[in-house]
C-alpha cells in the first residue's frame, strides 16, 4: 500500500524526466498521456432499438445519465459507434436484422447482453431465462433477462406500509392467483379501485404478482423486505455484477497498456549524453507496483484470460498459492503462443513471482 501522502511513482517519474534533456522531457509528455489514459475511469455506453428500454436500464444500472447511445438501426440515421469500454446491449424481443448485425461485432469481453421487459416473454421466467440463453449462444456473449422498468422503481421507490395492508387484505382473498391487469384492478375486488390502479400503474403486473405471491407466504412481511424482493425478481443483480466486474476488467486492460506504453517508450529511449528515461523507466518497470499493474493486465488479456478463470481474485491466498500460480505461468509461457498473448503471460508470471518474493520475505 502506498503510504498516506506520499508522491505518486509515476508523478515523480515523469517530474523527474522533464528535468532531463530534450529528449527526456519528450519521453515525459509521453508517459504523461499514457498515465492519464490509465487513470480515467472506463466509459460505458447503453445502445439498441427504439423502444428496447436503453434509459430504463441505464437508470436501474446507475449509469450516469447521457451514457444511451443513438437507437440502433435507425431508418435514415447510421447506427451509433459502440468504442466503449463497456456496452451493455438492450433487446426487448427477438433480435431484429440491425440487431445481429451490431451484435454480431461485439466483443465478449466488453459487452453484456440484456434481454428486457422479460415479463412479457412467454408465460413464466423460465421462458425469458431460455430465450436470454439462446441469444447468448447465438451471439457468444453473456446474455441475461431483466424488468429494466421493475428494477429501476426499487431504486428510486418504497412501498408504503398502506400499500402492503391493501395487498396483504388482496393475498388472504385469493386475488394472488389473478393473472391480469383487467382482474386486478375489478370494481368486483372491493371499493378500492383507485388505489389498486395506482399500485398496478407504479408496479406493473409482474411485480404486484410476485408480491401478492410472497405474501400469501409470509403476510407479516415488512416494506422493506418486499422492496428487497422486488429488486430480485427483477433481474437486474446479476446484470450489475457482471457490469462491476466489466468495469475492474476494463480497469485492468488500461494498467496493461500502460505497461505496455512504458516498456515502448523505454525501449525507444536511445542512452545518450544526460539522457536517464530509459534507466528510470526500466526502475519503475521493477517496481511492486508495475509489476502489479501489469499482471493484471495479463489476466484480462483476451487471449489468456481464459487461464485464470478459476482465480477467485487476482491476489493469491499466501506465499504457496502465489508460487503455484508462478509456476503455472511459468508453463503457460514455455507453451506455443502469440506473442502478444506470450508478452501478457509473461507479466502474469512475474507478478505473481514478485508477489511470492514478497509473502515468503524472500525478496525483502
Amino acid at each position: 500500500m502506498r503510504e498516506v501522502g506520499s508522491v505518486d511513482p509515476l508523478d515523480r517519474l515523469i517530474s523527474t524526466l522533464r528535468m532531463g534533456d530534450g529528449a527526456d522531457a519528450g519521453i515525459a509528455n509521453g508517459i504523461e498521456v499514457a498515465a492519464q489514459r490509465w487513470r480515467t475511469l472506463p466509459r460505458a455506453q447503453v445502445a439498441g432499438r427504439t423502444r428496447a428500454g436503453r434509459t430504463t436500464v441505464a437508470g436501474a444500472l446507475g449509469l450516469q445519465p447521457g451514457v444511451e447511445t443513438a437507437p440502433v438501426d435507425e431508418p435514415g440515421f447510421p447506427d451509433p459507434v459502440l468504442d466503449a469500454d463497456i456496452v451493455v446491449y438492450v433487446l426487448a424481443s427477438t433480435p431484429s436484422p440491425g440487431d445481429r448485425r451490431i451484435l454480431a461485432s461485439l466483443r465478449p469481453e466488453r459487452t453484456i447482453l440484456v434481454l428486457n421487459k422479460a415479463d412479457a416473454i412467454g408465460t413464466s421466467w423460465a421462458d425469458a431465462v431460455n430465450a436470454s440463453r439462446k441469444f447468448g449462444q447465438e451471439f457468444g456473449l453473456p446474455a441475461f433477462p431483466l424488468v429494466g422498468s421493475l428494477a429501476a422503481r426499487t431504486v428510486s421507490g418504497a412501498f408504503q406500509e398502506s400499500d402492503l395492508a391493501l395487498l396483504r387484505r388482496l393475498a388472504q382473498s385469493g386475488t394472488a392467483a389473478a393473472v391480469s391487469a383487467e382482474a386486478f384492478v375489478s370494481p368486483a375486488v372491493g371499493p378500492d379501485t383507485a388505489a389498486r390502479t395506482e399500485l398496478l400503474e407504479h408496479w406493473d403486473l409482474y411485480g404486484l404478482a410476485c408480491v401478492l405471491a410472497a405474501l400469501e407466504r409470509e403476510p407479516e412481511l415488512a416494506p422493506q423486505i418486499v422492496l428487497q424482493i422486488l429488486h430480485t425478481v427483477s433481474g437486474i443483480d446479476p446484470v450489475a455484477r457482471l457490469l462491476g466486474q466489466r468495469y475492474q476488467q476494463a480497469i485492468s486492460r488500461r494498467a496493461g497498456t500502460l505497461i505496455d506504453e512504458l516498456t515502448r517508450l523505454a525501449a525507444r529511449a536511445v542512452p545518450h549524453g544526460g539522457s536517464r528515461a530509459r534507466a528510470l523507466i526500466t526502475e519503475y518497470l521493477d517496481t511492486d507496483e508495475a509489476r502489479w499493474l501489469g499482471l493484471c493486465g495479463g489476466l484480462v488479456d483476451p487471449e489468456v484470460a481464459h487461464l485464470a478463470a478459476g482465480y477467485p481474485r487476482p491476489e493469491p491466498e499466501d506465499a504457496d498459492d502465489a508460487l503455484a500460480r508462478a509456476i503455472r505461468w511459468r508453463a503457460v509461457v514455455a507453451g506455443e503462443m502469440s506473442p502478444a498473448a506470450r508478452r501478457a503471460a509473461v507479466r502474469v508470471h512475474n507478478g505473481y513471482v514478485r508477489m511470492w518474493e514478497r509473502m515468503s520475505s524472500v525478496g525483502l
